[in-house]
């Protein structure tokens, strides 16, 4: 028996902004939203933070149109079930065309949706994806839906996403961090050993080895490659196949397989937004999305073909993807349908 998730009456919430706001515009917007949520609980941090949101803000008319967008509509979710303190809808356009066809360009652009769950995000977890693979040969592991923060001995802090998993490999020469599966995120610390030499800060994958030179960066295992993103300093990448080595620099981000790497690309801060609890996303096809998000949650998620390419942007909380989903409906015209906790289906909502 299925359940369906109904939005509240359109006129409870507050229209898109019109003119339309520029999708770079409302990303930076989110981006300092992000920004802000990690400099939460450093003061100076945080305030250095706000300075320079504030002067983004100031830069241009639109700049404040899409923050004050994001913030104005805060109250219009606090009837959801869910416990969501804020949130920021853009509503979309309906598709009137087939995919990719005239009518389809407005619900391609999707939405623009900020939630900011409430309440602390809970540290120390368990693993629990059944199957345990690399589990068995792991240091240490964070559990589906679970994420966990590491000190090493050295100082090193590693966060490990959902269904992740690590192995060490300490030594007179070397540090190694061994990703044995999902995705990690490490600030590494200067460890000089005894003689006083630094040893080396090294990260393997399947795909290869990454030397991190005085780094804040993330690593993330895929079936066919992996995916790394620089927030301070540098990476050197070594393919596993005897490729040619890279240099990434801070805000790059690229992927990598045992043959080579490829070119960097700028890297976001909302790449690192999971290490706050949050899913952050711009332009992403709802069946990407689901995706992403069934990575926190046991079961079976999707959507029917036809509203797979929909898409929407935001910040979405990932210690309750069952508020998410309550919040769907609200963004994109679809219904979710809940055969059991474990098997949802997302659908397109009847005219």
């Amino acid at each position: 028996m299925s359940a369906d998730t109904a939005p509240k009456s359109a006129a409870s919430w507050p229209a898109a902004p019109e003119p339309p706001i520029d999708e770079a515009v409302t990303l930076r917007a989110t981006e300092w939203m992000v920004q802000l949520m990690a400099a939460a609980g450093d003061a100076r941090s945080e305030a250095e933070c706000e300075a320079q949101c504030r002067c983004w803000r100031a830069a241009h008319a639109d700049h404040e149109r899409a923050w004050q967008h994001l913030c104005a509509v805060g109250a219009a979710l606090r009837g959801l079930p869910a416990p969501v303190a804020h949130a920021v809808l853009a509503r979309p356009a309906r598709r009137t065309g087939a995919p990719g066809g005239p009518g389809a360009t407005g619900g391609r652009r999707g939405a623009l949706a900020l939630l900011l769950a409430g309440g602390a995000v809970a540290i120390g977890w368990q693993f629990e994806r059944a199957g345990g693979w690399p589990g068995l040969r792991a240091d240490y592991r964070a559990g589906v839906g679970q994420r966990r923060r590491i000190a090493l001995v050295d100082g090193t802090v590693v966060d490990l996403n959902t269904d992740s998993a690590i192995a060490l490999r300490y030594g007179p020469a070397e540090r190694v961090v061994v990703l044995l599966a999902g995705e990690i995120a490490i600030a590494t610390a200067p460890d000089p050993d005894r003689a006083g030499a630094a040893r080396p800060f090294l990260v393997e994958t399947g795909h290869g080895r990454l030397r991190a030179l005085g780094t804040r960066f993330t690593v993330r295992l895929l079936p066919g490659h992996s995916e790394v993103g620089v927030q301070q300093g540098a990476v050197e990448i070594q393919p596993a196949g005897g490729g040619p080595t890279r240099t990434l620099q801070a805000g790059e981000r690229t992927t990598f397989t045992r043959a080579g790497a490829a070119p960097p690309t700028p890297a976001s801060p909302t790449d690192t937004a999971w290490t706050t609890g949050m899913l952050a996303v711009h332009d992403m096809r709802l069946e990407r999305f689901l995706a992403e998000l069934s990575r926190y949650r046991h079961g079976r998620l999707g959507c029917r073909a036809d509203v797979a390419d929909l898409r929407l942007s935001g910040i979405f909380p990932l210690a309750d993807t069952e508020a998410v989903l309550e919040t769907l409906p609200h963004l994109l015209p679809v219904t979710v349908h809940r055969f059991t906790r474990y098997w949802v289906d997302v659908r397109r909502r009847p005219d």
